[in-house]
């Protein structure tokens, strides 16, 4: 049964805006030291990490270390599925994937809910109690999104997690929040990157820019608002919300 389509929705982007930055940071170094690479200094790391040029570094490394060519057919049965044809580059980033996955888990599993900014999460929770559903969107694995935000027992449930597969087949944003839009009207989309938040101007929604994650370049030009505390977050929606007259019967408070 289609969901109606009066939901009031909000984008949250994941990496280095729900979660802080050191994570994927710390998770992407472990994954160097796994696979004996050679880790980048900050600086590079963070601009590699912004462009995901990193992703060729690590898949020229299977290559050598692993005998795959990009050129392959291999068999893959899908998890509770048909068989399938990879490729090659899909398994590289399989594997990769699948590693960065280990290196997420075992980071949130370290630093728990201190991944978090507390006072964003208290304006989420407060946003989500006045009427509005939580959703995320992601460049990474919707398992990894969903396995973080219980490994380290987030005190907010987010209705819709929109994520990535294995193969990294799905990194579009705007495809994923087009199909949120089924569902409900997207009101913000919250973000640290371009990426994040341009998609906004196709859905009519408003952007937030926060300010602590892996910003790309021309985010505060762009977005509507820009904060860089959680709790400036609660001050944007309620006053929008406040002086909406159709969502003055939920109030944020």
């Amino acid at each position: 049964m289609m969901e109606s389509k009066q939901k009031k929705i909000i984008v949250v982007d994941f990496s280095g805006t729900l979660v802080k930055g050191f994570l994927v940071e710390k998770a992407n170094l472990l994954r160097y030291k796994i696979l004996d690479i050679p880790a980048p200094n900050d600086k590079k790391h963070k601009k590699m990490h912004a462009t995901k040029s990193h992703y060729n570094d690590i898949k020229t490394h299977l290559e050598k270390v692993c005998g795959i060519k990009k050129n392959m057919t291999i068999k893959y049965n899908e998890i509770k599925g048909k068989q399938i044809t990879l490729t090659g580059e899909e398994i590289e980033t399989t594997l990769f994937t699948d590693m960065f996955k280990y290196c997420m888990y075992h980071t949130a599993n370290l630093y728990g809910q201190k991944i978090y900014d507390k006072n964003f999460l208290l304006a989420l929770k407060k946003i989500k109690k006045s009427g509005y559903k939580l959703a995320i969107v992601s460049g990474i694995r919707t398992d990894i999104v969903s396995g973080i935000l219980q490994i380290t027992n987030c005190p907010i449930k987010f209705d819709y997690i929109y994520g990535q597969d294995p193969v990294l087949s799905q990194d579009d944003n705007l495809k994923q929040i087009i199909t949120l839009t089924k569902i409900g009207k997207i009101f913000y989309i919250i973000g640290d990157k371009m990426s994040d938040i341009k998609p906004s101007k196709k859905v009519n929604a408003k952007s937030i820019f926060v300010t602590w994650g892996h910003p790309t370049g021309n985010e505060e030009k762009f977005a509507n608002y820009t904060i860089s505390k959680g709790k400036e977050l609660l001050q944007i929606i309620k006053w929008n919300h406040e002086h909406h007259p159709k969502s003055r019967r939920n109030k944020i408070r």
